[in-house]
């Protein structure tokens, strides 16, 4: 069984499919709203990024200058780790550290998304397998 592609180029390509969009949108809200921060989104994909990236980056900013503690068990809550943020800030040297940060867990988000659709669609190839074969 081979895993998706999960490197940051195919997360930002695997992001032009709406319903995973969609989804990630929801992801982030819950995830999020776990913590009491409010993240406001239609559901509509075109504007996902616009929509979410600034609500984000501001609960970021916040939670780096004043509640670090905080953000650091929502870091762990949703998988991030410092390998993570230090590949990421590779990659980004010119950006700030919120601005960072957000596009991480945007994409980290994003692949929850895709490795919980792949998997479903694995179970769902599965159970359609033994009905032919049963």
């Amino acid at each position: 069984m081979a895993f998706p592609a999960t490197s940051r180029k195919d997360l930002v390509q695997a992001s032009r499919r709406n319903e995973l969009i969609v989804e990630t949108g929801r992801q982030i809200q819950k995830d999020f709203g776990e913590f009491g921060l409010e993240i406001h989104f239609t559901g509509s994909a075109q504007l996902f990024y616009e929509e979410l990236f600034e609500q984000m980056k501001d609960h970021v900013a916040y939670l780096i200058s004043d509640k670090l503690d905080r953000f650091m068990h929502f870091l762990y809550r949703i998988d991030i780790n410092e390998n993570d943020i230090k590949l990421y800030e590779s990659q980004m040297p010119n950006k700030e550290y919120d601005h960072v940060l957000t596009e991480l867990i945007i994409h980290r988000e994003l692949k929850k998304v895709i490795t919980r659709d792949y998997f479903r669609q694995q179970a769902n190839k599965d159970h359609e397998q033994g009905e032919l074969e049963g």
